[in-house]
């Protein structure tokens, strides 16, 4: 079925994708056409529209088989709480992407990953609840070097974390950059046990351990086009739970 949504149609085709006898897929096709799953036209077979409805779930049931098999070390023993269940459901979008661990050689190995993918990027959304003074920054010399746009949304504690070991005149800077636009911060009155950022190229995701802090030597990251729109729509779910933030 699922060689038929890719349009191998025909038993020739079939055959050769699928590396089996004609007799046993005639055998299995026969039995799909007895379900109303596939018909035929000609030589070609092809699915039908419950079919279709089959199939495309079967791929994304697949997709989210494999992308647990391939991360597992991430979502074991982690909290996943804080993605929403219809996120959960297209989990699968996130199999075009990589684990980055730290290693005894390379500690700084998943910050350093980061640090690299939101310098190539042209506009930052994140959400976060953990505070890292180098990701200040980070975000300082993207914001006033670079001109990026920056939306985030983080929780009460951070703000304040923030705003205590800001420089005074960098305070100022992002004052103006609110003020312009360039910089937009939303606040969210409760806890969040997840860090992410998405931009116009990439995701980055980590999770806290189920019963601990935040797990800073695993980040999951992609460029695969599925990923990021995840990630967008995992954005899009805080930013609605969230409430503009003044300076």
């Amino acid at each position: 079925m699922i060689c038929l949504s890719e349009n191998i149609q025909t038993m020739s085709q079939l055959k050769k994708r699928l590396g089996i006898s004609s007799s046993t897929i005639s055998y299995n096709l026969s039995n799909l056409e007895k379900n109303k799953f596939t018909s035929k036209d000609g030589e070609k077979y092809i699915l039908t529209p419950i079919g279709n409805l089959i199939t495309y779930n079967l791929k994304e049931n697949m997709k989210t088989i494999a992308v647990i098999s391939k991360f597992q070390k991430l979502w074991l023993n982690h909290d996943l709480t804080a993605i929403p269940p219809e996120l959960i459901k297209k989990i699968g979008n996130l199999y075009n992407s990589s684990l980055v661990e730290s290693d005894s050689g390379e500690i700084y190995k998943p910050h350093e990953k980061y640090q690299e993918l939101i310098l190539k990027s042209n506009y930052i959304k994140g959400v976060s609840s953990i505070f890292r003074f180098n990701y200040v920054d980070l975000f300082q010399y993207l914001i006033l070097e670079n001109d990026i746009d920056v939306e985030l949304i983080l929780t009460t504690d951070i703000i304040q974390k923030i705003i205590q070991n800001i420089d005074p005149d960098d305070l100022k800077e992002l004052k103006k950059s609110m003020a312009k636009g360039n910089v937009k911060i939303g606040v969210i009155d409760q806890e969040v046990r997840i860090a992410f950022t998405v931009t116009d190229k990439y995701l980055s995701l980590g999770l806290f351990h189920e019963h601990g802090d935040y797990d800073k030597t695993k980040d999951l990251i992609s460029d695969d086009h599925d990923a990021v729109a995840w990630g967008k729509q995992l954005f899009e779910n805080y930013r609605n739970q969230s409430q503009e933030f003044q300076l």
